[in-house]
């Protein structure tokens, strides 16, 4: 056993302490406490530890409110409250990149620390339904998820239900979403599973007829969704509605998880758009285009997934908008041409975890465009793009968005301006 206190978080949350020439690591832990852990791994200078003892608490920890948090590992920063845990993430960007920007971060926050997700992804498992435990194939069994959704819950309620009454080894998952009191439910499957009637029964108890099934037929256990989709019953999509556009949501669109905090990001983003080119990358199915596409002369957006680009269509045909065009394709085959293109244009991207090409990168430096709204759901590759982009651009406004409340994770976005 080993005594520490801890002096801050790092860019992962987890609690970092430097003693005897070593920097220990702990998770579920936050500065200044005083803390015994057990020594789990040991090499050259660093330490990895496990929490055995809190010995002294920081004044922002509280009880958490789950009963599961610590077994399925979702909700990792429970144990803060969300107005805390939102200036601790703050602190904590603001530390990482402090060689970049010396300015204040702007921090803005959920409207709601729980409930708030709108997609959830259950496993199944020996007609066990719950979440897998972090870093494990076992299953957490639930009975109700606190940042999920009503909807969400009452629909585990249900299948749970139907899995008790129908043994049925042909479900992996069971994938919901849940708008404006719209639910759509993904069964992943081997084969079409037997008696859905009376599934589709205990839905209506609580949906009437505002929900949909859709089949998703996958054996490939490294991802949860394949490409083969059978709809089955009931609504086809989800309607919802962003200021004045209306936009549609199918199993297999991108959507942000907590759209209160979405439609913040996008308005903000919008706002950083002046009449002129817009040219943005990785656009999912198409909303925050058609929300850009209000302000910009012209909005050119690019997705790699086909489904994607056909909801975006939709989405662009049903509210009018003329000045859009959507490409089907690769952004790091796409983009730097359009960057060469219109290099007067204003270049929106909102990458996967693993940030930017580095042909993107490549174009950027080359082309040097005065304008770059880099949205980032990753710090670590945000702060590396950008170190390859420095000579040129300087960051010229941050903010954050608790896009996950009881959780560490935040959605960045940074305004680069050529120097």
């Amino acid at each position: 056993m080993k005594r520490l206190k801890i002096e801050k978080l790092n860019i992962n949350g987890e609690g970092l302490c430097f003693k005897d020439q070593k920097k220990w690591c702990v998770k579920n832990v936050l500065p200044f406490e005083e803390v015994e852990v057990e020594i789990k791994q040991e090499k050259d200078n660093f330490v990895n530890c496990e929490l055995v003892k809190i010995l002294s608490s920081f004044k922002s920890r509280i009880k958490e409110k789950c009963l599961y948090c610590n077994q399925c590992g979702g909700c990792d920063f429970m144990f803060v409250s969300a107005k805390d845990g939102l200036q601790i993430k703050k602190e904590v960007i603001s530390d990482f990149f402090k060689e970049f920007f010396k300015k204040n971060i702007i921090a803005n926050s959920s409207k709601n620390s729980l409930n708030y997700r709108n997609k959830v992804s259950f496993v199944v498992k020996n007609n066990k339904i719950g979440l897998q435990k972090r870093h494990s194939n076992e299953i957490v069994e639930i009975d109700n998820c606190l940042v999920a959704k009503k909807e969400i819950n009452l629909v585990l309620k249900c299948a749970r239900e139907y899995l008790n009454e129908v043994q049925n080894n042909e479900i992996n998952h069971i994938v919901v979403r849940c708008l404006n009191g719209q639910v759509c439910i993904t069964l992943v499957v081997k084969n079409t599973p037997k008696k859905l009637s009376i599934l589709v029964s205990k839905l209506q108890h609580y949906f009437n007829e505002n929900f949909g099934i859709y089949l998703n037929f996958n054996t490939d256990k490294k991802q949860i969704l394949g490409n083969n989709w059978r709809h089955f019953y009931g609504l086809k999509y989800l309607k919802a509605q962003f200021n004045d556009i209306q936009f549609f949501v199918t199993p297999y669109s991108f959507m942000q998880i907590n759209e209160d905090v979405m439609k913040d990001l996008y308005l903000r983003t919008q706002s950083e758009i002046e009449d002129g080119i817009v040219v943005e990358g990785y656009s999912g199915a198409g909303l925050l285009s058609c929300i850009l596409a209000k302000k910009a002369s012209k909005v050119f957006s690019i997705e790699i997934n086909k489904t994607a680009t056909s909801d975006a269509n939709k989405t662009k045909l049903q509210n009018k908008i003329e000045n859009l065009e959507n490409i089907n394709g690769d952004c790091n085959d796409i983009l730097p041409k359009l960057i060469k293109k219109y290099p007067d244009a204003t270049f929106v991207v909102d990458p996967p975890r693993s940030g930017l090409d580095k042909d993107i990168i490549n174009t950027l430096l080359s082309v040097k465009p005065k304008k770059i709204i880099y949205i980032s759901c990753n710090p670590y590759t945000l702060k590396q793009n950008f170190g390859l982009l420095k000579e040129h651009y300087e960051i010229e406004k941050f903010e954050i968005f608790d896009i996950f409340p009881q959780t560490f994770e935040i959605e960045s976005l940074v305004v680069l301006k050529i120097k």
